[in-house]
């Protein structure tokens, strides 16, 4: 394994519970694989990492022979280059030899996840985005409530089309769109949510949103999660149906790196609130 290895430390960092939708929801491996759920907690996170660097080389000619060889930065270009705006150029400048770092190629894939999220809401009808925003609100408030939200006597404010179009406007993930959602719906707060479920309810918006620009009928489907210490996610059909242009990798290692940083961005957001 290569030494400092980014993609590593980034799956280190995260719980048992955000590793698992990236192993079995993004990735599609099995949720009882021996090797897997017998291992420690790095066991793994290199089994993670060994299955998406395998499934991502594969659009590669499987260059790279050695279970964790392939550099992060190649996939984080690789996806870049996916998520780049379908005009000329269609592919970023990155290249494995210049200078920008892996933490720089992750911020302008947020804001590719951001800029979709944008286009897609802005193509939806008034009436597809009130519906979107119905369905969004009801799920979110039955999520808050099964995670132990506690009125203390404040109203709840609901996610409305307005407020949902300003989160997106601004940026679910780089202009903390999210985080303003989050902490204005169900008054989470002052209600008495702890940052680890604010977390939860943050990530768990973003992934349900994966789909706008990934072409999974979101208003359809979906619904809390039951809430057990486990990470709230959606079914994995709904979440991360990748468009048409996608090969089968991509529909894999593209919502697997949204996830991963997706999670982080989140964290270091989330970090700093306190009940």
């Amino acid at each position: 394994m290569p030494h400092n290895d980014r993609l590593i430390t980034l799956l280190s960092a995260l719980d048992d519970d955000e590793l698992r939708p990236i192993w079995v929801d993004a990735l599609g491996s099995d949720s009882d694989d021996h090797e897997y759920v017998a291992g420690t907690k790095q066991g793994r996170v290199r089994c993670i990492s060994k299955e998406w660097r395998a499934v991502h080389g594969h659009t590669l000619w499987n260059r790279f022979r050695t279970d964790h060889e392939l550099p992060w930065k190649r996939i984080l270009i690789d996806v870049a280059d996916k998520m780049h705006p379908w005009q000329y150029p269609f592919w970023t400048s990155f290249k494995m030899s210049d200078r920008h770092t892996e933490g720089a190629i992750e911020a302008v894939i947020l804001r590719m996840h951001d800029d979709r999220i944008r286009q897609a809401w802005g193509k939806l009808t008034p009436a597809k985005q009130e519906e979107l925003a119905q369905t969004l609100n009801a799920e979110f408030n039955a999520t808050a409530a099964a995670l132990g939200r506690t009125a203390q006597g404040a109203a709840a404010r609901n996610i409305t089309v307005t407020s949902l179009g300003s989160g997106i406007a601004a940026g679910l993930l780089t202009g903390a769109g999210t985080l303003a959602l989050v902490q204005g719906s169900a008054s989470l707060v002052v209600g008495g949510l702890f940052g680890g479920a604010l977390y939860q309810l943050g990530l768990w918006l973003v992934i349900r949103l994966f789909g706008v620009w990934s072409g999974a009928q979101l208003v359809a489907g979906g619904g809390a999660a039951a809430i057990g210490g486990a990470l709230l996610s959606v079914p994995a059909a709904a979440v991360f149906v990748a468009n048409a242009l996608m090969t089968t990798s991509y529909r894999k290692t593209i919502p697997a790196t949204l996830l991963l940083l997706s999670a982080h961005e989140l964290r270091r957001q989330f970090a700093d609130l306190k009940v």
